[in-house]
């Protein structure tokens, strides 16, 4: 349960961002954007929730746990999406819960990936 924690910290984090207009200097420099920043984020809570789904059903095979964490996280990208419709200077785009459900598959399979890997 300590680590589910950790995801619903997260998800909180995200969800407090989102509630305000936030600026990032220099992203205008970078390919992507915003985009960059929406896989990078959810990279983080797929690999959060992966873990903590891994962790609470142990004898689960990976695929399930992995779908699990996409599934839950990308759902949290688009609430996230929703929220920020109703927030003075942000806006909802439906690229950016692509971003984000690719930034949780990503987070959810590289937890797997780097997991099941054994040090020789």
């Amino acid at each position: 349960m300590r680590l589910w924690r950790f995801a619903l910290a997260y998800m909180a984090l995200i969800f407090v961002i989102s509630s305000f207009e936030v600026e990032v200097p220099g992203l205008h420099l970078f390919p992507l954007r915003d985009k960059g920043i929406h896989l990078v984020e959810y990279a983080v809570l797929g690999w959060l929730c992966a873990a903590a789904a891994s962790r609470t059903w142990p004898a689960a095979p990976p695929c399930r746990t992995i779908g699990f964490a996409i599934f839950v996280s990308a759902l949290w990208g688009l609430s996230d999406e929703i929220h920020q419709a109703f927030v003075p200077g942000r806006f909802s785009e439906l690229n950016d819960v692509i971003a984000d459900l690719f930034g949780s598959a990503v987070g959810a399979i590289s937890r797997h990936f780097f997991s099941s890997r054994t040090v020789s």
